[in-house]
């Protein structure tokens, strides 16, 4: 099944989420009062604007957990929109069993807990779903246009995706961003941009087992133990003992070694 586009792994969508779920969820509740839940937030005691209040504020805080997690998660899951549906589903029933804590302890006296929470999954599915829908299709056909209009996504750069020596799914990057990879025994130091900064991620896998995949996406082996990013050298020099080494764009980095095998190679593409 296809993946969706990473431009849902994004901050700025995030942040949508986030503020338009509540926002109709509240407005949907004062506005049209469905499933008769007037009465079910009031608990028969004219509590209905402090509950109304309490469980936006928890969809708030579930739709905030979510998509600040998958925020978190861009860089080492892929998700297919059967995986995406089923998020969105768990965002759904979490909020559903979140809403029952104050709700059942509003109706203890009249009806039992299990029947409150089931109420509370029911109605939050049935508001929710609206929302969550709509901001989906809203997304997924900005990034059609984007395509439409030759205007590149995130889903469409050149994305390396490292995998452990399990085969688990460790880490997806950017091809432009990875500025060298080095061999240390057991692991590969991956050095990559993140946010402007330089950052480190150690994968337990070997360059052998990587070759193949970064080679693909335009990395290049400089030495035994180097595979390094063109794009991101600024110079290539001799040390005093008359060892080439590649100097790269970012300040505070080491000077990476390159073999005579590979010097040719490395200079042509500079």
């Amino acid at each position: 099944m296809k993946l969706i586009s990473r431009v849902f792994y994004r901050m700025s969508s995030a942040i949508l989420f986030m503020t338009a779920v509540p926002v109709f969820y509240f407005l949907f509740v004062l506005a049209y009062k469905p499933f008769g839940m007037e009465e079910f937030l009031a608990v028969g005691q004219e509590r209905y604007s402090l509950y109304l209040i309490v469980t936006s504020l928890i969809v708030l805080g579930v739709m905030a957990g979510s998509r600040i997690l998958l925020f978190m998660l861009r860089r080492v899951i892929d998700q297919n929109w059967a995986l995406y549906i089923l998020w969105c589903f768990g965002e759904v029933i979490a909020t559903g069993l979140f809403i029952s804590i104050p709700m059942g302890i509003g109706w203890a006296s009249v009806q039992p807990y299990f029947t409150t929470m089931s109420l509370c999954v029911l109605y939050s599915a049935g508001i929710l779903v609206f929302p969550l829908a709509i901001i989906t299709m809203a997304i997924q056909l900005f990034v059609l246009n984007r395509q439409a209009e030759g205007i590149p996504t995130a889903d469409e750069k050149s994305l390396i995706r490292f995998y452990d020596e399990t085969k688990r799914l460790k880490l997806i990057l950017a091809a432009d961003s990875i500025l060298y990879l080095e061999s240390d025994e057991n692991y590969v130091k991956i050095a990559h941009l993140d946010g402007g900064k330089i950052k480190v991620f150690n994968l337990r896998s070997s360059m052998r087992a990587l070759e193949e995949n970064v080679s693909a996406h335009g990395l290049v082996r400089c030495h035994r133990s180097y595979f390094i990013n063109s794009a991101h050298v600024v110079m290539l020099k001799k040390d005093i003992n008359g060892y080439a080494m590649a100097q790269l764009d970012q300040d505070g980095l080491k000077p990476i070694p390159v073999s005579k095998r590979y010097y040719d190679v490395l200079a042509k593409l500079l």
